[in-house]
């Protein structure tokens, strides 16, 4: 069954939550580097550091920080989403 990947980045500093969807799932070194864009785009300061992957029932949680901010990227595998029925006029 075809899939979808809804990968979203919460970091501390940044007030909403940034969400891509894609069909084949990111690797270390593109979150890295998507963290790293998000930090210089919002001057958010200091080393970035991968700390922890968290596994369960098929997603992912990668924790890391920059500087002394929190940051987590949830990658979520979702069924693909169905096209909506079209409406006669």
């Amino acid at each position: 069954m075809d899939s979808v990947i809804l990968v979203t980045f919460k970091i501390k500093g940044i007030p909403i939550p940034i969400k891509i969807a894609s069909t084949t799932e990111p690797s270390r070194e593109q979150i890295f580097k998507k963290i790293s864009d998000l930090a210089k785009g919002y001057d958010l300061s200091g080393e970035i550091q991968f700390k922890k992957l968290l596994k369960e029932n098929g997603h992912k949680m990668y924790l890391y920080e920059i500087g002394d901010k929190r940051c987590r990227v949830l990658v979520e595998r979702l069924e693909k989403i169905k096209e909506f029925e079209e409406i006669g006029s």
